[in-house]
């Protein structure tokens, strides 16, 4: 997720009981043409298994691309982004523009498993139900047919981005006909939503996008199999945690500006948000953002 899932957040999410992660969206021909993101490819040691994603139109550079990835990277999968909705991607008719056209899909697949099979790092892939029509099953076999090695579905079309309700038993249907490992995602919003997840649709693994931004605790909580309820103090804790890594590989008044983001996602429907959006959301500069965080952190 654009803005939100970058290495620190990743780090956090890991040490929290997240089994893998996905980086941000890496777009092939900018790779190419300007060389890596270190924003979007950064990650260290303790994010493995991740897949570092890329998304693009054209077969062969999307294969180009992920090989410059495995070189200078050696990531543990690449993953292709056939999902993404946003109208930015759209118009450059790549990720979930591509649903319509299968065929295309398995070229970008088939071209990119070549590429990476010196590396010995597979190609995994994201997908929908479908552009403006459900045509999963087709889709499913392209991307099997090219090599994909594990295929990731939010049960949504593209046209309907999050509105509705995700369709569960499609990922059951999908998990019946294919041989290669099928992550769920859609509406996981809870830890018995993994769970149910799990018994319903006969998974392999579970996604969690949206609910993990608003509650990281997600991963600690199937882990355990109980609800947890993070306290204001450890949730300022959290962004001071993540705002340090950003550090890392982010200008620091950038970084205090993106954090702000995620302070509105983690802090939704939480008491005391407005004491925070008052003094924090307004901080002019990173020195106030820490002062502020630090003496909320304090009174709570």
């Amino acid at each position: 997720m654009a803005g939100y899932t970058h290495s620190a957040f990743r780090r956090l999410c890991r040490r929290l009981g997240a089994d893998r992660v996905y980086s941000e969206l890496m777009n092939a021909t900018g790779i190419i043409y300007k060389g890596i993101e270190r924003e979007l490819a950064y990650f260290t040691e303790e994010e493995r298994p991740i897949h570092l994603q890329l998304y693009g139109r054209n077969p062969e550079e999307i294969a180009k691309a992920a090989e410059i990835v495995a070189e200078k990277c050696r990531p543990d999968a690449i993953d292709i982004n056939f999902g993404c909705s946003v109208k930015k991607v759209l118009k450059s008719k790549s990720a979930a523009y591509l649903l319509q056209y299968p065929e295309i899909m398995k070229e970008i697949i088939r071209e990119t498993v070549a590429a990476l099979k010196p590396y010995n790092i597979p190609v995994t892939a994201k997908i929908r139900l479908g552009f403006k029509e459900d045509n999963l099953e087709k889709i499913a076999e392209n991307l099997i047919e090219g090599g994909v090695s594990l295929i990731a579905l939010h049960p949504r079309l593209s046209t309907e981005l999050f509105s509705g309700k995700a369709r569960w038993e499609r990922i059951k249907d999908l998990k019946k006909l294919s041989p290669v490992p099928i992550v769920g995602s859609g509406d996981v919003w809870k830890w018995k939503d993994v769970e149910r997840m799990f018994e319903e649709t006969g998974c392999d693994g579970v996604m969690a996008g949206r609910g993990a931004v608003s509650n990281p605790w997600i991963f600690k909580e199937f882990k355990e199999r109980r609800d947890y309820k993070a306290t204001f103090s450890e949730r300022i804790e959290f962004i001071l945690q993540e705002l340090e890594m950003m550090w890392e590989f982010m200008k620091k008044e950038k970084a205090c500006k993106e954090i702000k983001m995620q302070i509105v996602q983690l802090f939704k429907g939480i008491r005391g948000k407005a004491k925070l959006n008052e003094k924090v959301m307004r901080s002019k500069s990173c020195r106030e953002l820490l002062e502020n965080l630090k003496e909320i952190k304090t009174a709570n």
